[in-house]
């Protein structure tokens, strides 16, 4: 993980502004929400592949979907309209930087034509086989990574055999990597006597062929006069978290709750789903909380039990907040709450090509998130530098060091950029790199869809068209519904980062779902390649050792874990370490440098024992440890093992030890046949200092001397072999 130096204050350049979080005190999190008893939802049936058409079609369609917001934003949104009419256009410049990737737009499909909705509200998924599942508010589709269309149907299809009579809004999907399944979860109804949550997991990885099992929860769960609105999903390693905004069917937001939902009994079709509700979730500020999001892992793999939200304030503010379940339901799992301090506002509603009519941009509620490498990255809209015009905020936010937290701004003056999405775009989890996707008006231009891409040092590209649109949105009159989100998911088994997009543009005054294929020319980052070693590792109590950091990639910090060892943790490059207690013993050693970290476990690295019982001195004066019946050596820290054959063919020694008086060190061998041999002297950190020799010797006795005086006083090791084993491995003392 990269380490970020906290700096207060902002950076300009290039028209997109960084700031870093100040160097806050670290603060306890605080416990925050109720937890339910442990509930069922029942299933209410499985649905085997795409269903014929209802030839009723007795729903009653909305021509509009309307999200309930506070007047507040309204009235601050209309004031930013008078800032942008004199903002200066072009601040931001939509440039690249750093090693940010210019997104490439490959397979592009259209989906839908909205003749009945708006707002689009646009979801899909794609599997690791290249399977596609969108969905609108109109209808839910399939088709292959090439881009050919398998299957469609109206959502009153889809449900047709369910008797739903109200409508059926704010579809959202997602693919669990890790069970190769999808989920579909969509809202019916918009008062308290009729809401519901459809939840339909794939009966394996072709739904549009094999099926769904579908579940019906509460969308009055408190039992309030309240119905369900804009849900947002994730999983983790074990369940489904379904979070919803509650209203009040005689108006007003009521608060945000929580479903955390046994995936498995889905994925098993079992006759209900266990679940538990969160409700009385309030921010770090002791307000209500608003449109909590869930942070899926963001590449192929999973984390858990615990699962992590991101939430901001609708309106704008100070806080951005991030939320923690910390264990499985059903459990001792608590929901606690923390935040960072971050500035952010509304916008003003967009202009369009070829229309004086507005397209409404949303707010600032969190759209998008995933969580990876200990860091949730997530975003939202925002006003971008004061300007009135939209623009997307990205967070990336370590759950264990908040306050090191990172964020930048996309935007640019002249054009509105809202509904943004992300996902991951790094070859591993050690890259930070993102995709980021959004849709964009402006006065020049009709609506459409665009990417960026966010390196690894928070760097921006220039953005990329998706696709453009070819009038303006003429449907219900100013403003316009946009939204209400889009949506972005990586193919996590794809060879190279690839993520796929579905948004909106406009046709003919209409919306049209599009989804497409993204990648780019990925430059990878990479962390530390882990190595090291130590002087010693075989010893008596106490028994004291020198470790060695020898990693590549230039690591700027080192964290160590000393199992029996005192210290038992060391951030230092080449600690120092003592071993009092007998036993074997692990070493582990993490390393970051600028792009990631990358960790190294040896077991058993270390053997402390009282050796003096199983201790063989052979003629020649060479130890020999008997460990559990076996015979080793030293050599470079580490026991080698010998042979019986060889413990009897070896006589060696070297002498005078240490080397004071003297000026000549010798090495008597000994050999009972012609043997290659290599003499070194090493440093203690394992440096060669002198290959002495190298050669073929026959068969008999042998004396290998040197002069003390080539090297300085200090401590030596001298490592003789013959082929595979090893005669002398011997540390050395030189005193003048």
């Amino acid at each position: 993980m990269k380490h970020v130096v906290p700096a207060v204050g902002l950076i300009l350049g290039m028209g997109i502004t960084q700031a870093f979080a100040q160097s806050l005190p670290e603060v306890a999190k605080n416990t925050t929400a109720h937890k339910s008893e442990l509930k069922s939802a029942q299933k209410i049936g499985t649905l085997q592949g795409v269903q014929e058409e209802d030839e009723w079609q007795t729903v009653m369609k909305k021509v509009a979907i309307y999200h309930t917001k506070p007047d507040s934003i309204d009235i601050a949104k209309s004031a930013q309209l008078a800032v942008k009419a004199v903002a200066e256009k072009g601040i931001g410049m939509d440039n690249p930087g750093g090693r940010a990737v210019t997104p490439i737009i490959g397979t592009g499909i259209n989906g839908t034509t909205m003749s009945s909705y708006t707002p689009p509200d646009n979801t899909m998924a794609i599997s690791n086989g290249g399977r596609i599942v969108a969905a609108d508010n109109e209808d839910i589709s399939y088709f292959n990574e090439t881009g050919t269309s398998t299957g469609v149907q109206t959502h009153t299809s889809f449900f047709n055999s369910f008797s739903t009579s109200s409508s059926l809004f704010d579809p959202k999907l997602i693919y669990d990597a890790e069970e190769d399944r999808f989920i579909y979860v969509i809202l019916h109804g918009a008062h308290y006597t009729n809401s519901k949550i459809f939840v339909c997991f794939s009966t394996s990885n072709d739904p549009e062929n094999d099926g769904w099992e579908v579940y019906e929860l509460p969308g009055n769960p408190l039992n309030d006069y309240s119905w369900t609105d804009y849900p947002s999903i994730g999983v983790n390693a074990n369940e489904l978290f379904i979070s919803t905004n509650l209203f009040y069917s005689g108006g007003g937001f009521n608060e945000t709750v929580i479903y955390q939902v046994d995936k498995f009994d889905g994925y098993n079709g079992n006759s209900s789903l266990d679940y538990q509700l969160w409700d009385g979730i309030y921010d770090a500020n002791g307000s209500r909380a608003f449109t909590v999001v869930p942070a899926t892992y963001g590449q192929q793999g999973t984390y858990g039990p615990e699962m992590f939200f991101v939430s901001s304030r609708s309106g704008g503010g100070s806080r951005f907040y991030y939320y923690e379940i910390t264990d499985d339901m059903n459990s001792n799992a608590q929901m606690t709450v923390d935040d960072i301090n971050v500035n952010y506002s509304v916008s003003g509603d967009a202009n369009q090509l070829g229309s004086f009519g507005l397209v409404d941009v949303g707010d600032c509620r969190v759209q998008s998130a995933f969580f990876l490498n200990g860091v949730i990255h997530t975003v939202h809209a925002a006003n971008y530098q004061n300007s009135g015009y939209s623009g997307v905020n990205y967070y990336r936010i370590p759950v264990d060091q908040p306050t090191f937290y990172e964020t930048t701004s996309f935007g640019q003056t002249g054009f509105d950029y809202a509904y943004p999405s992300i996902a991951s775009f790094g070859l591993d989890e050690c890259d930070k790199s993102v995709m980021v996707g959004a849709l964009r008006t402006g006065p020049s231009i009709y609506p459409e869809m665009r990417v960026m891409n966010c390196d690894n040092g928070m760097q921006w590209s220039a953005s990329s068209q998706i696709v453009g649109g070819n009038s303006p949105i003429s449907f219900i009159g100013s403003p316009e519904r946009w939204g209400d989100y889009s949506s972005m998911q990586r193919k996590h088994n794809a060879s190279s980062p690839e993520v796929w997009m579905s948004g909106c543009h406009t046709v003919s005054n209409r919306y049209r779902t599009h989804i497409a294929e993204i990648k780019g020319d990925y430059l990878p980052s990479s962390g530390p390649g882990i190595d090291f070693y130590s002087n010693d590792s075989v010893g008596e109590p106490v028994f004291t050792i020198n470790f060695y950091d020898n990693s590549s990639g230039n690591p700027v910090s080192w964290k160590w874990s000393f199992e029996g060892g005192t210290p038992s943790a060391s951030t230092s490059q080449n600690p120092l370490v003592s071993y009092v207690d007998t036993g074997l013993f692990d070493v582990q050693l993490i390393a970051w440098n600028d792009d990631c970290f990358d960790s190294l476990t040896i077991e058993d690295m270390i053997h402390v024992q009282k050796l003096t019982a199983d201790t063989i001195i052979l003629p020649g004066g060479v130890t020999v440890y008997v460990i559990d019946g076996d015979t080793f050596q030293t050599w470079g820290g580490e026991l080698v093992p010998l042979g019986i054959d060889d413990v009897a063919s070896v006589q060696n020694r070297a002498y005078p030890n240490p080397i004071s008086s003297l000026e000549m060190m010798y090495v008597d061998i000994e050999i009972n046949e012609a043997k290659f041999l290599n003499a070194i002297v090493y440093d203690m950190n394992g440096r060669e200092v002198k290959n002495l020799f190298s050669d073929y010797v026959k068969a008999g006795k042998h004396q290998l001397g040197f002069n003390k005086h080539a090297l300085p006083s200090g401590q030596y090791i001298l490592h003789l072999k013959s082929e595979s084993n090893i005669l002398i491995n011997e540390k050395i003392i030189v005193q003048h």
